[in-house]
């Protein structure tokens, strides 16, 4: 009998590349058939939102962990939701409609610990039916009463987690009403009809990729498609529907201000004041993570914040620099949007992701300070690719942009080993930009040398010898000591060298994977140094390879240096970045540079025991 081996070994290629061809089919968990989202502004000033998908599930993980129930926040004293229908076709085309109890109203846990935003309502729509290859359809309606926003505003990412296969974005305007709108990333032209008495704009889109699954993309989805659209053009006039509510020019109430009084006796300088109410604002007061929209953009007074021991972003902000204010200090509440996608023509609210307040200091220029965090750094310079609203009542918002990230640090020690082994000398630090937390040495005087590695440093203040803290950069040295400064194995002695871990070694980037779909973005454009020198005993001796390695391409350089000049060992390590966001084409050389930074050996010395 003639055996057929092409036969054999094509049957033998399908069962072995079978798993592969399944593996990339469920390349993602789920995909959208369809998806519509429909804006309309109804002549009467209300709202209407209608939100319609067709999502077939691929995974077990698609409706066990990811999409088995919908989530639809509301305020019912405010808004009204209607579900239009709600059903899954299961694989086999049978279709099950969900049934009464598959919705359920409960509070939104951000809102959990947040009495008064307790009437809020988050409905729970759990779909019923599913199974891979099942296809969800979901069809509701929010309506907005009239006066809730002071435009219809909207800011939509043009692409979702999965594979879309399409997307289109509707908004209805009454005939005679203008859109102002900007697609960002993009260059699709919205088709324009008419639809009774209502004008449309609609965005469609078709085949859109899934959002990759990459850390460190920049921004916030920043270079995926945006369209961001409201019906005014009237900045200040949007605006002041945030700053025209009474929190923003309610004075602080005599409880509020006896607490700011004991601060002003207490410390003199305005800054040190400035930063002492900020604490009182992040840590005594309770955090309330509702997002601005959520909260139908409304504030409440600053007294009403303080007593209830808790707040919002923007009520944290309006408390904090009514505070301020009280203390005799210049602040102002600063809105935090996305520099990528600001269109000064069109007027809204919907893009603010954060607020902040901004101060005025004649020794140290404008800060901006967080109300949900101690910034150890002015956040100009700690949020990249942000800029800051001021919302000042009745002024004109002016928008100032963040600083470009840089930071710089500088490490020398100077080391004396004796034959016991101990070790002595000294180490100077030099922090500047984005890295130098003068704010941070305002509450700790210790912050510079707590955040070198390696404990040579002791905690006694007498150990150090020199403190220059300018505004922009900070230089300190101080005296080291240390009765076991190695790691012992055999005839063997590891020095692991002191770092910083407020540098680059606090981004956490360990490994990284061999390719890369999406620029890497990094939080600043760093460059670190460190130069030791280490004159050894005549009982041990240098085992690392005296060595100079020099590496040096588009995303930036790499230096190690080992010298030894008969005892005296000299070491330098360098990382300096050329650009703080890299594209794809200099993600590898990016890759080269932090694969030799994060090598562990050049990260430490070995010396070897001297035989006598």
């Amino acid at each position: 009998m003639r055996t057929n081996l092409p036969v054999i070994f094509l049957f033998f290629s399908i069962i072995c590349l079978s798993p592969r061809i399944l593996a990339q089919d469920e390349k993602y968990d789920a995909t959208y058939l369809s998806l519509v989202k429909e804006y309309t502004l109804n002549p009467d000033g209300s709202v209407d939102y209608r939100y319609i998908k067709q999502q077939k599930l691929l995974t077990y993980r698609a409706f066990h962990n990811l999409y088995g129930e919908t989530f639809v926040t509301y305020n019912p004293a405010f808004q009204e939701l209607k579900i239009n229908e709600v059903f899954t076709l299961m694989a086999d085309g049978k279709k099950i409609t969900a049934p009464q109890n598959s919705f359920n109203e409960v509070l939104p846990a951000f809102a959990a610990n947040a009495p008064a935003y307790n009437s809020m309502r988050e409905m729970v729509i759990t779909h019923t039916g599913l199974e891979r290859n099942a296809t969800i359809t979901l069809d509701y309606q929010l309506h907005t009463k009239k006066g809730v926003f002071p435009a219809m505003m909207g800011n939509e990412l043009l692409a979702e987690t999965e594979p879309v296969k399409s997307l289109e974005i509707r908004v209805r305007v009454p005939a005679g009403q203008d859109l102002c709108f900007h697609l960002f990333n993009g260059d699709t032209q919205p088709v324009k009809s008419a639809d009774g008495l209502f004008r449309v704009y609609s965005w469609k889109l078709n085949n859109l990729p899934a959002i990759a699954a990459e850390e460190a993309q920049a921004g916030t989805n920043e270079l995926y498609p945006r369209l961001i659209f409201s019906t005014s053009d009237r900045r200040e006039e949007v605006f002041s529907f945030l700053t025209s509510q009474p929190a923003f020019s309610f004075p602080p109430d005599d409880q509020i201000t006896r607490e700011v009084n004991s601060v002003v006796n207490e410390k003199r300088d305005k800054f040190e004041i400035a930063l002492k109410i900020q604490e009182k604002v992040v840590n005594d007061l309770r955090f309330y993570p509702i997002p601005l929209k959520s909260a139908l953009f409304q504030c409440r007074k600053p007294e009403q914040t303080w007593n209830s021991n808790g707040g919002t972003p923007v009520e944290k902000a309006v408390l904090l620099a009514a505070m301020l204010k009280s203390a005799g200090i210049d602040a102002q509440v600063a809105g935090i949007v996305r520099t990528a996608f600001i269109d000064e023509k069109i007027a809204t609210l919907a893009d603010i992701e954060d607020f902040a307040v901004k101060i005025e200091n004649k020794e140290h220029g404008t800060w901006y300070l967080s109300v949900t965090g101690l910034n150890s750094v002015n956040l100009k310079l700690a949020l990249p690719g942000r800029s800051f609203i001021s919302l000042k009542p009745g002024g004109k918002a002016s928008v100032t942009r963040s600083e470009t990230p840089k930071h710089m640090v500088k490490v020398i020690g100077n080391f004396i080993v004796s034959s016991d082994p101990k070790l002595t000398g000294e180490i100077s630090i030099y922090y500047e930009g984005s890295v130098y937390p003068f704010a941070g040495l305002q509450r700790d005087k210790k912050k510079m040398k707590n955040s070198i590695s390696g404990g040579l440093i002791g905690n006694d203040t007498n150990h150090q010898k020199i403190s220059t803290l300018n505004n922009e950069n900070g230089f300190q040295t101080y005296i080291v000591q240390s009765d076991k400064p190695f790691r012992k194995d055999s005839n063997y002695c590891y020095f692991s060298f002191p770092v910083s871990t407020s540098g680059i070694e606090s981004w956490g980037i360990k490994t990284l994977s061999a390719r890369r779909e999406t620029p890497y973005e990094i939080p600043a454009i760093a460059d670190e140094s460190y130069s030791y020198t280490i004159v050894l005993p005549a009982t041990l001796g240098l085992f690392t390879p005296v060595k100079k390695l020099a590496i040096s391409n588009k995303a930036g350089t790499f230096v190690w240096e080992v010298r030894n000049d008969e005892g005296k060992v000299s070491v330098k390590r360098q990382l300096k970045f050329s650009d703080r966001v890299f594209q794809v084409s200099a993600y590898e050389d990016f890759k080269i540079l932090m694969d030799y930074w994060n090598n562990p050996w050049y990260r430490q010395l070995i010396f070897a025991a001297v035989k006598s």
